[in-house]
C-alpha cells in the first residue's frame, strides 16, 4: 500500500495544528478546482502520476486532507478538485478508479464531478483512439446528467461537449442543441465552440458547412478559434486533396477577414501540406522588407489603405455609433459636444490631430505639470516643422499647466479644451475623421472599445484606417527629443497579392491577440494552384 504519511507532508491540516490563516490571505478565494501550484504539483508527481488506481483507504485519506487543508474546498467540490488533478490523458484509469471509489461507498458523483470525468476522457481521446467500452461509458455519463437535470447550466454543457466529441458515428451531433442551450444564459465559450468545429471538420461524415457557421460565430463573438480547429480542418485535406483549393482559399479568406493572426504549429501543417501536394500548394517561409516587400516573392504587401468609399461610410456611421452613443454622455453634454462641432466646422481641416492628455502622460504620470506642458508642445512642434495644421485637444486643468509652453501650443495649433469629466476618444477621431482622408492623429489609445461600437463591417475598415494614420509616442531622451512611431502602411494580416497569399503567424496560440500594430517576424509566402482537369478525372476514378 502507498505510504500514507507523505500525504501528511504534501497536504496542510493532517496530523498537526495549524497556525490561523490571516484574513487578508482570503480576499481572493481560489477557483474551486484549483490548488496552490507547489502543492497542486507535487500531490500529482507524488501521487497521481504514479499510480493507475488507489485504495479506498488512500482515496479517504486523500479527501480528508484537502478538505480539512484548504477552506475552499469542502464535502461539496473535493471530487471535481480531485479529478482536476487528475486530468492527464494518462490519468484517466485513475479518474475512473476514484469514481468507482465514490459509487462504492454509497455516494452519488455530482454533475461537476462527472462533467470533470468527461473532460479527462476527452483529453485522451486527443492522445489515442479510445475503445468502444470507454465510449460507451462516456455516452452513459452524458445521458446520466441530461437525464438528472431538463436545462444544463453552462458548465455542465460544456462537459457534455467535450464528452460526446470524443465518441463515433453521429453521437456528436447532439452537442449541437447543448451549444443552444448555452446561448440561454451566456455566450458559448470559446473550448466548447472549438470542440465542436474540430469534430465537424474532422468526423468521419463531417459537416463543412456547420464548421463554417460556426467559425463565423466565434469570430463574431471575439473568440479566436484555436489551432486544434484548423489543423481538423488541413489534416482533412491532406486526405481529401480535390477540396484543398477551395477549402484552403475559404480558410485564407476567412482569415483575413477577422484579422486572424494563426500559430506556428498551424504554419507548419501548411507547408507539409505543400510538400505532400506541391501540384496544388506551394508554401515558403519569408520575411518582410521596411516597406513591406516580401522577400520571397518580391512583391509588395497590399496598401493597408481604405477606399474613398469606405471613408465615407466610416465617417457618417462614427457620428451616430460613437460620439453620441450614451455612455459617452455620461462623462459629457450635448451643449459640449455641439460646442466641439461647431469648433471643428470652424476651425477643420487639420493635417494632425494631438490627444493632449495622452501624449503628456505618455512617459509617466509623476511629472511637473511643466514637464506635462512642455511635452505636449514638443509634438505639436514636430508637426508644425513640417508646416502641418493641428489641433489639439485637452482638459480645462491644462489652462493651470506652464503658461509658457500653453502659450506655444496655443499659437501654433488650435486648441480645444473639454470639461475634466469628458472623454477625449470620441472627439478626437471625429475631429480626425471630419478633417478628410489625409489626416493623422497621434494617441497611444488602441480605441478598442470604438472599434467594436463601429461593429463587424464597419470595424475592420476602421482599424485599416487607424493603422494607416495613428501616431504614437515612443520615449522622450533626456535632450529633450523625441522618437516617434510612425504609422505602418502595408497590411499585417492575412492578404492575397497578385495570385500569392501571404500569411503571418505567431510562435504560439493566444486567446487575447494584441490591437497593437507591430509587424510579425515570420511570415509564409502561398501560392494556391488549381488541379489539372487530366489530376480531377483521375481522382474521380479512384
Amino acid at each position: 500500500m502507498y505510504n500514507l504519511r507523505r500525504l501528511c507532508k504534501i497536504l496542510p491540516g493532517v496530523g498537526y495544528s495549524r497556525t490561523r490563516w490571516m484574513a487578508s490571505q482570503h480576499k481572493r478565494r481560489p477557483h474551486p478546482g484549483s490548488l496552490p501550484p507547489d502543492r497542486m504539483d507535487q500531490l500529482r508527481s507524488d501521487i497521481f502520476e504514479r499510480r493507475q488506481e488507489l485504495s479506498s483507504a488512500e482515496w479517504t485519506e486523500v479527501r480528508q486532507s484537502l478538505v480539512e487543508g484548504y477552506k475552499h474546498i469542502n464535502g461539496h467540490n473535493v471530487d471535481a478538485v480531485i479529478l482536476g488533478v487528475c486530468s492527464e490523458p494518462r490519468q484517466l484509469p485513475l479518474a475512473k478508479n476514484y469514481v468507482e471509489f465514490l459509487r462504492s461507498r454509497g455516494s452519488k458523483p455530482n454533475a461537476a464531478t462527472l462533467g470533470r470525468l468527461l473532460r479527462v476522457y476527452n483529453a485522451a481521446y486527443h492522445e489515442r483512439p479510445l475503445s468502444k467500452e470507454e465510449q460507451d461509458e462516456i455516452l452513459q455519463i452524458c445521458r446520466t446528467l441530461q437525464a438528472e437535470h431538463e436545462t444544463l447550466d453552462a458548465n455542465s454543457c460544456e462537459h457534455v461537449i467535450h464528452g460526446l466529441v470524443a465518441t463515433d458515428g453521429e453521437h456528436w451531433q447532439g452537442a449541437l442543441s447543448l451549444l443552444d442551450m448555452m446561448k440561454v444564459t451566456s455566450t458559448p465559450t470559446l473550448a466548447a465552440y472549438s470542440a465542436l468545429v474540430e469534430k465537424a471538420f474532422c468526423a468521419e461524415k463531417s459537416d463543412q458547412e456547420l464548421s463554417w457557421r460556426l467559425l463565423e460565430e466565434m469570430a463574431t463573438a471575439r473568440k479566436p478559434p484555436k489551432c486544434e480547429v484548423y489543423l481538423a480542418l488541413l489534416n482533412r485535406l491532406a486526405k481529401e486533396t480535390t477540396q484543398l483549393p477551395v477549402q484552403l482559399r475559404r480558410l485564407l479568406e476567412f482569415l483575413e477577414r477577422y484579422e486572424i493572426l494563426v500559430s506556428k504549429r498551424v504554419a507548419e501543417r501548411l507547408q507539409e501540406l505543400a510538400q505532400q501536394v506541391p501540384h496544388l500548394l506551394q508554401a515558403n517561409c519569408t520575411g518582410l522588407g521596411p516597406l513591406g516587400k516580401c522577400q520571397s516573392c518580391q512583391q509588395h504587401l497590399q496598401p493597408v489603405a481604405i477606399s474613398d468609399e469606405q471613408f465615407r461610410r466610416l465617417s457618417e456611421c462614427f457620428l451616430e455609433r460613437v460620439l453620441i452613443r450614451r455612455d459617452v454622455f455620461q462623462r459629457s453634454t450635448p451643449e459640449e459636444v455641439n460646442r466641439f462641432k461647431k469648433y471643428v466646422e470652424k476651425t477643420a481641416p487639420y493635417d494632425c490631430v494631438i490627444d493632449g492628455l495622452n501624449v503628456a502622460y505618455s512617459t509617466g504620470t509623476k511629472k511637473s505639470p511643466q514637464q506635462l506642458a512642455k511635452l505636449v508642445a514638443t509634438v505639436v512642434r514636430h508637426f508644425r516643422d513640417q508646416d502641418k495644421r493641428v489641433l489639439v485637444l485637452g482638459r480645462e486643468h491644462m489652462r493651470n499647466w506652464s503658461k509658457q509652453a500653453i502659450h506655444y501650443v496655443q499659437s501654433n495649433a488650435s486648441l480645444f479644451l473639454t470639461n475634466n469629466l469628458s472623454h477625449d476618444d470620441p472627439f478626437l477621431l471625429y475631429a480626425t475623421l471630419r478633417s478628410g482622408r489625409d489626416t493623422d492623429f497621434f494617441s497611444r489609445d488602441l480605441m478598442r472599445s470604438h472599434a467594436f461600437h463601429l461593429g463587424p463591417e464597419l470595424k475592420p475598415i476602421f482599424r485599416r484606417w487607424q493603422q494607416e494614420h495613428q501616431f504614437s509616442l515612443v520615449t522622450q531622451t533626456q535632450t529633450g527629443q523625441i522618437i516617434v512611431k510612425e504609422p505602418i502602411r502595408h497590411r499585417l494580416c492575412v492578404h492575397e497579392v497578385a495570385g500569392t497569399w501571404h500569411v503571418p503567424y505567431c510562435e504560439v496560440y493566444t486567446v487575447h491577440p494584441t490591437d497593437s500594430f507591430e509587424v510579425p517576424a515570420s511570415w509564409l509566402c502561398l501560392k494556391l494552384k488549381e488541379p489539372t482537369p487530366l489530376e480531377t478525372r483521375g481522382k474521380a476514378k479512384s
